[in-house]
């Protein structure tokens, strides 16, 4: 169903050196922070990009993300 409700989200692709997995991973960030603190500074965006897959990262209501 499709009521026209926007999802905020970070996407980042496969290494492009890498052979792309067809699923994507998910992530979702705890209550005091945000996809940033909890999945890219602590470089799991990049293991996760680095062996091909595509990582989704929602952006939560409410949540302060930094510019």
């Amino acid at each position: 169903m499709d009521d026209g409700t926007e999802i905020a989200y970070h996407r980042w692709e496969p290494d492009p050196v890498v052979r792309a997995h067809p699923v994507p991973v998910v992530l979702q960030h705890g209550f005091t922070a945000n996809a940033m603190v909890n999945w890219a500074d602590r470089c799991t965006v990049a293991a996760l990009t680095a062996v091909g897959r595509t990582v989704v990262a929602t952006i939560l209501t409410g949540v302060r993300v930094p510019a």
